[in-house]
């Protein structure tokens, strides 16, 4: 079980940093179902047939586990950096992954919402979306 993050009490930084901390942790992405609002709003630029516009829960933990599949379970994320204030998260998320003999490094700028002690929403900027695009293929069709 995840253990509970009062935003409200440590800030927003602290449930992002929790998730991506889960995350690391590796195994199943259901582990983060707590962490998350029942229909948070997810935007990944569209650079595969994984991300794009996500709504609800569901949709995000199936969006990981297509990522953590397509990467062969080498997807690695980490916060670099928060900014805060009290309903909202900018994160500097380092990521990397391999995938058919290449690997790819890259930063993105999350900006996450919560509300009632969850993530609510999020929209990634990724630092360098040619490469991402190069590295996950062009955005194909969802599943």
């Amino acid at each position: 079980m995840t253990p509970a993050v009062q935003p409200e009490r440590d800030g927003p930084g602290a449930l992002v940093r929790r998730f991506y901390a889960v995350s690391a942790e590796g195994g199943d992405p259901e582990a983060l179902r707590p962490l998350l609002a029942p229909d948070v709003n997810w935007v990944e630029p569209d650079v595969g047939a994984h991300m794009g516009r996500l709504t609800g829960a569901g949709a995000v933990l199936d969006m990981i586990r297509r990522a953590q599949a397509a990467a062969g379970g080498t997807f690695r994320l980490a916060v670099a950096e928060t900014v805060e204030t009290r309903t909202h998260c900018a994160a500097l998320i380092a990521w990397s992954a391999e995938r058919d003999g290449r690997t790819i490094r890259g930063r993105e700028l999350a900006v996450f919402g919560v509300a009632g002690g969850r993530i609510a929403s999020v929209t990634f900027h990724p630092e360098d979306i040619a490469d991402d695009r190069a590295f996950w293929g062009e955005a194909g069709p969802r599943r």
